[in-house]
């Protein structure tokens, strides 16, 4: 199983996850297959892979800059925030992290790819018709209401409760620019929680490995996904 450290990698909300439409183990299955005989996914790795996906999928490019470290002790559980809740419980998450109503809208965005497992979530559905697509569209479904096959959370609702909210919401809606640069920069804060990026001459060897190591995971898991999007809409 794949275990990254929330609070040094420093991604304080395991979003990866969500992000890539996949579980850890179809990215090990697909290795496996590949017969790769070892993989490591650290922080680092992890935190470009997820740039990657976005980036791959349509989404904006997002600034990255390497020298994470990683700890051999896992946070508590109960980091993520509760799906069930709503705009209070959103706050109390993201502004203890420092982060805005504008990065919570535009995080949420976020669930433009992807789908809900209920063996891992207890949810069932994509939020989009394109799910492995990174635009808008995930506000635009959800200001249109409930749609047959589509899943809204309790806290999607949520962001349209409040104006401080659903202002993000409309404006993402129609402007898809505005949103891919809300998003590149909320998800650059939110990355970069507990970690100081230091200013300093990079090996470029190390860089390129880096990045390739980066662009393969990011690359396979979304190759992945969409077969196991394809062989589930033929089942």
């Amino acid at each position: 199983m794949l275990n990254v450290n929330a609070s040094s990698s420093p991604l304080h909300e395991p979003l990866l996850v969500k992000y890539l439409y996949c579980s850890e183990e179809r990215v090990f299955f697909l290795f496996d297959n590949l017969k790769i005989e070892q993989l490591i996914l650290n922080a680092l790795q992890l935190q470009l892979a997820g740039v990657v996906a976005v980036e791959v999928t349509g989404g904006p490019t997002i600034d990255f800059v390497p020298g994470r470290k990683d700890s051999n002790i896992s946070p508590k559980e109960g980091r993520l925030p509760d799906a069930k809740q709503g705009v209070k419980h959103l706050r109390d998450v993201f502004y203890r992290m420092g982060l805005s109503d504008k990065d919570i809208v535009a995080l949420s965005g976020g669930h433009t790819l992807g789908r809900a497992h209920p063996e891992r979530s207890g949810f069932d559905g994509p939020w989009t018709k394109e799910p492995l697509k990174f635009d808008n569209s995930y506000f635009v479904e959800l200001l249109k209401g409930e749609s047959e096959g589509l899943l809204k959370l309790p806290t999607d609702k949520a962001l349209l409760e409040v104006p401080e909210f659903r202002r993000y919401v409309e404006l993402y809606a129609k402007d898809e620019d505005a949103f891919f640069r809300d998003y590149a920069e909320s998800h650059k804060k939110l990355s970069e929680l507990g970690f100081s990026p230091k200013v300093e001459a990079k090996n470029n060897t190390a860089i390129l490995a880096q990045s390739a190591v980066g662009v393969a995971v990011a690359a396979a898991v979304v190759i992945l996904s969409y077969l196991y999007e394809v062989n589930r809409r033929i089942k």
